[in-house]
């Protein structure tokens, strides 16, 4: 399941989800560590949350590039 971005109407836009996308990439590199160093604690309930918070991320991240590749077919079709 993916969370859904509003469509990219313009340039500047595209950007502004470019630089979202960067900024998510970063925060998914920070909660895969998180569950990294949880998986090494045994702690199930603590695993459990950082896996939840990673897939969330990832989630949001998702429905970026999707909006994002969505903006560039069209962009492309209109070209």
């Amino acid at each position: 399941m993916r969370d859904t971005q509003p469509p990219i109407e313009n340039d500047e836009q595209y950007q502004g989800y470019q630089q979202a996308r960067k900024t998510l990439t970063k925060v998914v590199a920070e909660r895969e560590a998180r569950l990294i160093a949880a998986l090494g604690g045994g702690d199930e309930e603590l695993i459990e949350d950082r896996r939840t918070e990673l897939l969330n991320i990832l989630r949001k991240r998702q429905g970026i590039i999707d909006a994002i590749k969505e903006y560039e077919r069209r962009q492309r079709q209109t070209a």
